[in-house]
């Protein structure tokens, strides 16, 4: 580390005294050195001035440290919204909860996070049908009470039935939420977004009990499983393709249901699945407020375009469409009753609204009665807003002069990303107005001197612009206001983590459009974060640098390893220079070849990685991997030890084999446990005298008589000393151990 000077090394008094000591040597005209001489005013003035300039030189401000960490790639985290899951009961009818659907909780403001389609159904029992039992639970959260999907073991052809009180609607998309027991001792690692997707090695199939005839049992048609053949909590987005019957099953043969299957074709689980909660109608939702969003579309260039878009605020709220030119700049179209009014020429659209359904059509004209949009991706853009947001979506007009700086609309903090503005230019001498859109960043330092970019600054709650160099200045506006937001959203923090049952209303009251409908909150929000502090973000930036983010060493591999998003990866052992099926390690050694043990966290005794678990940590360290390296991940091999002994101990003590053989358990076992004990070491020799260690230790014993050790694995060996030496990727686990105890006054 580069040594830091101290530039404040020098205060008042001392300044003050070697000027004094200066002047008979510089001026020696100079003699009345009292303090009412006005020369000695003038030193102790450029003294304190001094000392005052070394002070503040010598500090390191806040905004030096913002850029220090900016050098290091870090930027502190902006505040994360709370998400919570939402349940709609709909009473007797069909209908449409759009996305971005604003829920009340208390103050707090959530918004669905996707389009859930409502069906009057409910899940009312739940059957679990394992190869030799048959329960039955209700799927209340309230009951407290998780249960096995499959059986604790999850055998194949393991079956979880659902049955419903009504049947669902066929060729309608239906969602149900899959909400999985997740309070393991080995927490799942997370990610970024792109990171790789979990690989499932066990496989499901979703069935229903239909009318069609012959076979009971017919497959849904899969939209989306984002529960990935139930190894974590998600949706399952399916299709119906012929009307339900009512069936009824033991042990649930009080009255007939209509009921959904899902059967486990293919073993692998590595934590059979826990189910909290099954839901109809069940949809994430974030605190958040929308105030204004804009929605891009591909136009074909074909006569009579339609779009169509499901979101809250396009059905609710006021709209502008824009089409893009082919200088990149954006025209705001105009709003028709009738297409057949515009001329071939005129930029004109025809809106309508289907709230029931949840969905907006936009239809264009076809170059006779209005013009076509041109061919292109992505250019033509919706812009919806709330019209209460009228007035503020406006900031202002820019007077062309740099670092112009003007206030965010009623003093909230916003979300940074997908935070947009566009900016008016004069086209043309009848006042036609073209719009191009300005984009935030952290900063302006690395911005062009044509970028159009600004800065928001949530603390002070202003944007700030360019000057020509380092971002582009706004065009000066003659008269009315060119700059306005066309995508605002309020952000969240941790007050947005309610407690269970706070969202229970729509925000927006019609009793029209959700007459009928009730909300409820099964489960606490949670996720909710703060913005992250500059001495977190300080702390932050040390924990990256000690963090690998490149597979290089042993110690790198399974740090990378123990990171794998999506998965619970209890053990990891990286061993370098081997491949699988190498005989004689590591006196031969293979180049360039690097092999990962891993070890899932499991409930078994003896966690076995499936191949999707394997897949998706090996697909995780090919992104971190160096180009000269070749990446084998395995699973452990376990090794059976079972041990042999007579031992002596005291009088009285010779019934006391149980405690002996489960310290003895405890010593020889693959995992560790909440006792704190760690498992046996990957590779490492099982010695004699690790035993005699351990017995010679415990309470009663006078010295052990005789021992000895059998073992059964793969590629192991017994010397002639009795010790066990197992391969790298092996661990080890007890037999039946065998103990013979005499006692002291026997011999």
């Amino acid at each position: 580390m580069l040594p830091i000077p101290n530039l404040d090394d020098r205060g008042f008094e001392q300044m003050l005294q070697e000027a004094r000591k200066s002047i008979p040597k510089l001026l020696p005209e100079w003699t009345d050195e009292n303090a009412h001489d006005p020369g000695i005013t003038l030193l102790e003035l450029m003294s304190w001035m001094t000392e005052l300039q070394q002070y503040y030189l010598n500090r390191v401000t806040e905004k030096n440290e913002r850029k220090f960490l900016k050098l290091l790639g870090i930027q502190p985290k902006e505040p994360v919204s709370a998400r919570a899951e939402v349940t709609f009961a709909s009473a007797n009818r069909l209908a449409v909860i759009p996305k971005g659907t604003p829920l009340a909780a208390g103050r707090h403001v959530f918004e669905t996070a996707e389009t859930v389609k409502l069906v009057p159904a409910a899940v009312e029992k739940v059957i679990v049908r394992t190869e030799g039992a048959s329960g039955g639970f209700t799927s209340s959260p309230q009951a407290g009470v998780a249960y096995y999907a499959f059986g604790a073991e999850a055998r194949k052809g393991s079956r979880l039935l659902l049955g419903l009180d009504r049947p669902l609607p066929e060729q309608t998309e239906i969602t149900l939420s899959i909400r999985l027991f997740d309070d393991y001792p080995v927490p799942v690692a997370q990610g970024p977004a792109e990171a790789a997707p979990l690989i499932s090695t066990a496989s499901v199939a979703w069935t229903y009990a239909g009318e069609a005839e012959g076979e009971v049992w017919q497959p849904v048609e899969l939209v989306k499983d984002t529960s990935v053949h139930l190894s974590q909590s998600g949706e399952l987005v399916f299709m119906l393709r012929s009307p339900m019957k009512a069936w009824s099953f033991f042990p649930a043969d009080d009255k007939k249901r209509y009921w959904l299957c899902c059967e486990l074709l293919g073993e692998g689980y590595e934590i059979s699945p826990k189910v909290e909660k099954l839901a109809l109608n069940t949809v994430p939702a974030v605190q958040q407020d929308s105030f204004s969003q804009t929605y891009t579309f591909h136009s074909t260039g074909e006569p009579g375009l339609r779009l169509s878009k499901d979101t809250h605020l396009a059905l609710q709220g006021k709209l502008i469409v824009q089409v893009q030119d082919a200088q990149g700049r954006w025209r705001d179209w105009s709003q028709t009753d009738r297409l057949a009014d515009c001329t071939a020429e005129a930029g004109c659209y025809e809106l309508s609204r289907n709230v029931r359904d949840g969905k907006l059509t936009i239809r264009f004209g076809d170059g006779v009665n209005g013009a076509i949009p041109p061919e292109g991706k992505r250019n033509i853009r919706v812009i919806a807003y709330k019209p209460d947001f009228e007035a503020d979506r406006w900031i202002g007009k820019s007077n062309g002069l740099p670092e112009q700086a003007f206030e965010v609309p009623r003093k909230r903090a916003y979300q940074r990303k997908g935070m947009l503005l566009q900016v008016a230019m004069p086209d043309g001498p009848e006042g036609d107005r073209v719009w191009e859109d300005w984009r935030p960043v952290y900063s302006l330092d690395n911005s062009a001197p044509t970028d159009r970019h600004f800065v928001y600054d949530a603390e002070e709650g202003v944007i700030r612009f360019g000057n020509n160099e380092e971002g582009w200045i706004p065009p000066k506006s003659p008269d009315a206001a060119n700059m306005r937001w066309i995508s605002l959203c309020q952000s969240g923090g941790s007050e947005g983590n309610v407690k269970q049952g706070m969202i229970r209303s729509f925000a927006e009251a019609d009793s029209a459009l959700w007459e009928g409908i009730t909300v409820t909150q099964p489960y606490p929000a949670e996720d909710g974060r703060d913005a992250e502090s500059l001495q977190d973000a300080k702390l932050q930036a040390r924990r990256e640098l000690d963090a690998p983010h490149r597979a290089v060493t042993a110690a790198d591999f399974e740090a990378i390893a123990q990171a794998t998003p999506g998965l619970r990866v209890a053990r990891v052992r990286a061993i370098p220079l081997y491949k699988p099926g190498q005989r004689d390690y590591p006196r031969v050694k293979s180049p360039a070849q690097m092999t990962v043990v891993v070890v899932p966290y499991s409930e078994r005794d003896r966690p076995e990685a499936g191949r999707g678990f394997l897949e998706t940590v090996s697909q995780h360290l090919e992104r971190h991997r160096l180009l000269t390296t070749q990446v084998h991940v395995i699973p452990a091999a376990y090794v059976k030890v079972t041990v042999h002994a007579v031992i002596v101990v005291e009088p009285g003590l010779k019934q006391e084999q149980g405690r002996m053989v489960k310290e003895i358990r405890r010593l020889l076992r693959p995992m560790g446990h909440a006792d704190g004990v760690e498992g046996w070491p990957f590779g490492r020799s099982v010695y004699r005298g690790d035993l005699y260690g351990l017995i010679s230790r415990m309470q009663g014993v006078v010295y052990v008589q005789d021992l000895w050790m059998d073992a059964e694995g793969k590629d192991i060996r017994k010397d002639g000393g009795g010790d066990i030496h197992i391969p790298p990727y092996s661990l080890v686990y007890s037999g039946e151990h065998d103990i013979e105890l005499i006692g002291l006054n026997d011999l």
